[in-house]
């Protein structure tokens, strides 16, 4: 099939337990021409051998000068990723790195995904928080996670 046919879908998440969950979709990557975004640190780099993949930059760890100012630059990352790309629909496992793309998504038109962390059962997770009001279809795979988040669609867990 053509590629420029296909819909364009960007997955978008933080390094770590959000990649490996976006990672676990390998099998809707064929179905799309997508682009993974994730954190740029040494256990990410190896990816780009396999994977339509690009960089941003790491916030860090706590919320200190570091973070806000690479929060920002990742921003107009984000701008100039969405609208080169323009993808049609952005998925995203969540942190930090996704909540940029996601509002700067929503402002070009574009349907958000966001499913929330398998991890995530009993307790909220700030990113999701922030991007519950703008998703299009926000996903729990577990049904206690559906009382924290009430407009949630229950898909069980092991999604993917």
């Amino acid at each position: 099939m053509n590629n420029t046919k296909k819909k364009r879908v960007l997955f978008v998440c933080s390094a770590g337990g959000h990649l490996a969950q976006i990672l676990e979709m390998k099998p809707l990557f064929d179905e799309f021409d997508y682009l993974i975004i994730t954190e740029d640190i040494l256990a990410t780099r190896p990816l780009e051998k396999t994977y339509n993949i690009k960089f941003v930059p790491p916030v860090g760890i706590g919320r200190n000068f570091k973070f806000w100012k690479v929060f920002f630059l990742n921003i107009l990352i984000s701008f100039k990723i969405i609208i080169k790309f323009m993808p049609h629909i952005i998925i995203t496992t969540g942190s930090h790195t996704a909540v940029p793309f996601c509002y700067i998504g929503k402002l070009f038109g574009k349907k958000i995904v966001y499913i929330l962390s398998f991890a995530r059962i009993n307790s909220k997770a700030k990113s999701a928080d922030i991007i519950y009001p703008i998703a299009d279809k926000f996903i729990v795979q577990w049904e206690p996670a559906q009382k924290l988040y009430p407009k949630s669609i229950y898909l069980g867990g092991g999604l993917y």
